[in-house]
Protein backbone atom coordinates (compact mmCIF):
# COMPACT_ATOMS: atom_id res chain seq x y z
CA UNK A 1 0.00 0.00 0.00
CA UNK A 2 3.03 2.54 -0.21
CA UNK A 3 2.08 5.51 -1.42
CA UNK A 4 -1.67 4.99 -1.70
CA UNK A 5 -2.82 7.23 0.32
CA UNK A 6 0.03 9.76 -0.65
CA UNK A 7 -0.52 9.28 -4.52
CA UNK A 8 -4.41 9.64 -3.38
CA UNK A 9 -4.64 12.70 -1.73
CA UNK A 10 -1.86 14.03 -3.91
CA UNK A 11 -4.66 13.74 -7.06
CA UNK A 12 -7.36 14.89 -5.51
CA UNK A 13 -6.04 17.55 -4.25
CA UNK A 14 -5.04 18.23 -8.00
CA UNK A 15 -7.45 17.48 -9.57
CA UNK A 16 -10.43 18.78 -7.31
CA UNK A 17 -9.32 21.39 -5.58
CA UNK A 18 -6.45 23.78 -5.44
CA UNK A 19 -4.16 22.07 -3.06
CA UNK A 20 -3.77 25.03 0.19
CA UNK A 21 -0.65 25.76 1.98
CA UNK A 22 1.47 28.24 4.36
CA UNK A 23 4.75 28.43 5.20
CA UNK A 24 5.39 29.50 8.30
CA UNK A 25 8.21 29.19 10.71
CA UNK A 26 10.74 27.06 8.84
CA UNK A 27 7.42 24.53 8.30
CA UNK A 28 4.64 24.43 5.21
CA UNK A 29 1.58 22.92 6.33
CA UNK A 30 -0.69 21.48 3.64
CA UNK A 31 -4.65 21.41 3.77
CA UNK A 32 -7.64 19.97 2.14
CA UNK A 33 -10.69 19.44 2.46
CA UNK A 34 -13.32 17.41 0.31
CA UNK A 35 -16.21 14.95 -0.16
CA UNK A 36 -15.08 11.27 1.05
CA UNK A 37 -16.76 9.80 -1.51
CA UNK A 38 -14.09 11.02 -3.92
CA UNK A 39 -11.43 8.67 -2.12
CA UNK A 40 -10.72 5.37 -3.75
CA UNK A 41 -12.87 2.65 -1.91
CA UNK A 42 -9.81 0.42 -1.43
CA UNK A 43 -7.82 3.08 0.01
CA UNK A 44 -10.39 4.06 2.42
CA UNK A 45 -11.48 0.36 3.48
CA UNK A 46 -7.92 0.21 4.40
CA UNK A 47 -7.83 3.11 6.35
CA UNK A 48 -11.17 3.24 7.75
CA UNK A 49 -12.12 6.25 6.39
CA UNK A 50 -15.58 6.08 5.73
CA UNK A 51 -16.70 7.23 2.25
CA UNK A 52 -20.00 9.10 1.76
CA UNK A 53 -21.21 12.02 -0.01
CA UNK A 54 -22.56 13.54 3.40
CA UNK A 55 -18.82 13.12 5.31
CA UNK A 56 -16.25 15.87 4.45
CA UNK A 57 -12.96 14.60 4.56
CA UNK A 58 -10.05 16.77 5.57
CA UNK A 59 -5.88 16.45 5.34
CA UNK A 60 -3.34 17.89 6.96
CA UNK A 61 0.38 17.64 6.32
CA UNK A 62 3.34 19.18 7.80
CA UNK A 63 6.36 19.34 6.28
CA UNK A 64 10.33 21.19 7.85
CA UNK A 65 11.79 23.05 5.46
CA UNK A 66 15.17 22.92 4.74
CA UNK A 67 17.94 25.53 4.87
CA UNK A 68 19.76 24.53 1.94
CA UNK A 69 17.54 25.23 -1.37
CA UNK A 70 18.47 22.09 -2.76
CA UNK A 71 17.50 19.90 -0.73
CA UNK A 72 13.38 18.82 -0.36
CA UNK A 73 11.51 19.41 2.80
CA UNK A 74 10.99 16.76 5.15
CA UNK A 75 7.71 15.50 6.67
CA UNK A 76 7.47 15.73 10.42
CA UNK A 77 5.14 14.68 12.97
CA UNK A 78 2.44 17.45 14.70
CA UNK A 79 0.21 18.15 17.36
CA UNK A 80 -2.63 19.70 15.47
CA UNK A 81 -5.75 20.69 17.49
CA UNK A 82 -8.78 21.31 15.12
CA UNK A 83 -12.16 22.97 15.60
CA UNK A 84 -14.81 23.18 12.27
CA UNK A 85 -18.02 25.36 12.80
CA UNK A 86 -20.65 26.12 9.78
CA UNK A 87 -22.12 28.72 8.78
CA UNK A 88 -24.56 29.08 11.65
CA UNK A 89 -21.78 28.60 14.46
CA UNK A 90 -22.88 25.22 14.96
CA UNK A 91 -19.76 22.51 16.06
CA UNK A 92 -18.61 19.92 13.71
CA UNK A 93 -17.46 16.61 15.39
CA UNK A 94 -13.93 16.12 13.86
CA UNK A 95 -11.06 14.40 15.36
CA UNK A 96 -7.56 13.10 13.05
CA UNK A 97 -5.56 10.53 12.87
CA UNK A 98 -2.30 9.92 11.98
CA UNK A 99 -1.13 7.72 8.63
CA UNK A 100 2.31 7.29 8.47
CA UNK A 101 3.43 5.48 5.04
CA UNK A 102 6.41 3.40 4.80
CA UNK A 103 8.59 6.37 2.85
CA UNK A 104 8.15 8.75 5.44
CA UNK A 105 5.38 10.60 4.68
CA UNK A 106 2.78 12.13 7.18
CA UNK A 107 -0.63 12.44 7.11
CA UNK A 108 -3.35 13.69 9.42
CA UNK A 109 -6.80 12.46 8.42
CA UNK A 110 -10.05 12.95 9.72
CA UNK A 111 -14.08 13.15 8.20
CA UNK A 112 -17.40 15.41 9.70
CA UNK A 113 -20.86 15.07 8.65
CA UNK A 114 -22.13 17.35 6.05
CA UNK A 115 -24.77 18.77 4.11
CA UNK A 116 -25.42 20.19 1.05
CA UNK A 117 -23.94 23.59 0.04
CA UNK A 118 -22.53 23.74 3.65
CA UNK A 119 -19.86 25.82 4.27
CA UNK A 120 -17.44 24.45 7.28
CA UNK A 121 -14.93 27.01 8.73
CA UNK A 122 -11.85 25.07 9.95
CA UNK A 123 -8.96 25.99 12.26
CA UNK A 124 -6.31 24.49 13.23
CA UNK A 125 -3.29 24.39 15.55
CA UNK A 126 -0.26 23.19 14.45
CA UNK A 127 2.34 22.23 16.33
CA UNK A 128 5.84 20.94 14.60
CA UNK A 129 6.85 18.07 17.08
CA UNK A 130 10.44 18.78 18.37
CA UNK A 131 9.62 22.70 17.61
CA UNK A 132 8.26 25.69 19.36
CA UNK A 133 6.83 26.42 16.60
CA UNK A 134 2.86 27.48 16.56
CA UNK A 135 1.02 27.68 13.37
CA UNK A 136 -2.40 28.76 13.15
CA UNK A 137 -4.47 27.45 9.36
CA UNK A 138 -7.31 29.01 8.78
CA UNK A 139 -9.61 28.31 6.11
CA UNK A 140 -13.11 27.44 5.11
CA UNK A 141 -14.54 24.86 2.26
CA UNK A 142 -18.19 24.28 1.06
CA UNK A 143 -19.07 20.77 0.50
CA UNK A 144 -21.42 19.21 -2.06
CA UNK A 145 -23.79 15.99 -1.49
CA UNK A 146 -25.85 15.89 -4.86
Amino acid sequence: MKNIVSSLLLLASFSLLAENSIVSKGYEVHYNALSSNFLDAKVAKSYQIPRSKTKGFINIAVRKLSNDKSQLSTAVEADIKISAKNFYGQDKDISLKKIAENDGAIYYVGTLSVTNREVIKFKAQVNPRGSNAHIDVNFEHEFYTD
